[in-house]
């Protein structure tokens, strides 16, 4: 009787993963799936049930590694201005090191879910919900410090933030001339931080 293959689910799911993130849900096939991961058929659906179940898990792989960034750029001791900066530093080098174009996984899931799956949908929106919730804490931290004066409440801000980094990672599919994505991140951060209580104590 042959042994039953033993897979690292570990590395398995960081290259379902990446094929992915590349090519997306509908346009990846098993036959691919298989050739990324280096697995039969049988060991791929044994451990994540089908293609559909093998890509939820994918995205929680992506999620774990966002949670950790959030950790890692907004959250901590530093002033939470300086925090959101260093977030959207670090998205941008992210930016640089991604030759291919492949954006953010969670939000190409937005822009090509699969056919009537809220469940997949819903699990997408729910992680990029958390990047939200955590300017929102970093904004709030702002206006109790007095970084950040009074004026659009800081879940407003967030919002704009996220809509910001939307619009970044499908702007990014262009291609743009080098410093295009930093200005955009510039004046973002220029209209989402201004502090007009400042700007007056200066004039």
């Amino acid at each position: 009787m042959p042994r039953p293959v033993s897979i690292d689910r570990a590395q398995a799911l960081e290259q379902a993963m990446l094929l992915f993130w590349r090519r997306g849900y509908h346009q990846t096939s098993m036959r691919e799936i298989t050739a990324a991961t280096r697995l039969l058929p049988g060991s791929l659906y044994g451990a994540f049930g089908s293609k559909r179940g093998l890509y939820l898990a994918a995205l929680d792989h992506y999620h774990d590694g966002l949670q950790q960034a959030l950790t890692a750029h907004l959250h901590g001791t530093a002033p939470p201005l300086e925090r959101i900066r260093r977030f959207f530093a670090e998205l941008l080098n992210g930016i640089a090191r991604d030759p291919e174009g492949k954006g953010c996984l969670l939000i190409n899931t937005l822009l090509e879910p699969p056919a009537a799956d809220a469940e997949i949908t819903q699990q997408a929106a729910a992680a990029l919900a958390e990047v939200e919730a955590a300017f929102a804490v970093a904004l709030e931290e702002a206006v109790g410090n007095g970084e950040l004066a009074d004026g659009p409440p800081p879940e407003a801000r967030a919002r704009l933030l996220m809509t910001g980094i939307f619009g970044l990672r499908v702007y990014q599919r262009t291609t743009p001339p080098a410093g295009v994505l930093n200005d955009i991140v510039e004046t973002l951060l220029k209209v989402t931080l201004e502090n007009p209580v400042a700007k007056e104590k200066r004039t």
